[in-house]
């Protein structure tokens, strides 16, 4: 009997352990409640999460608060009520919170509590807010026009200059010819 409630501890130590690993490595994550939505629905929510590179997990609120205490996460322990399912994205930080958003517009049974991005816990209205941002390639393109810009314009102010030098020669030429 005691090597059962051991065999009991050290699954439950390793499962904390996994997520703080989950938590240390990911950019950023939403904490849902799914109570209410069917089995076809989840598994439509767990396909669209690995489509953006993220992995849900539904764990026991006791596990992930003792997870998250004494880390920068310790905020998400407000969030731990009911059923939990956590989904972490390693690659985009926003990634997570919009799929569980876009999802929950089409699917009201799906709420949203919270989640964090990089160090940051945010509750549902914070997280509701972020994800309307585009991904990290979208921000990254928008980022390199804003920089592409000012010398883009210095190049049209160079290239002006010769182009109506040549203008103000033809004309020049056109004058002496007709003259």
């Amino acid at each position: 009997m005691e090597k059962k409630m051991s065999k009991g501890r050290a699954e439950r130590s390793k499962v904390v352990e996994e997520l703080k690993d989950l938590f240390e490595s990911s950019q950023g994550g939403v904490l849902t409640d799914f109570r209410g939505l069917n089995v076809a629905q989840i598994t439509d929510l767990r396909r669209k999460f690995r489509e953006q590179n993220v992995s849900y997990h539904v764990v026991k609120n006791t596990l992930t608060s003792i997870a998250v205490t004494g880390t920068v996460y310790e905020g998400l322990k407000d969030q731990l009520t009911g059923p939990t399912g956590i989904g972490f994205g390693s690659d985009d930080p926003v990634a997570a919170a919009r799929v569980a958003v876009e999802f929950a517009k089409d699917n009201d049974k799906l709420k949203i509590k919270g989640g964090f991005i990089e160090d940051e816990v945010l509750g549902e209205s914070g997280l509701t807010e972020i994800s309307k941002l585009g991904g990290r390639k979208d921000l990254m393109a928008m980022l390199l026009s804003v920089m592409n810009g000012p010398s883009q314009k210095f190049l049209g102010v160079l290239n002006g200059v010769p182009r109506d030098f040549l203008g103000v020669l033809k004309a020049q030429a056109d004058k002496l010819e007709n003259a």
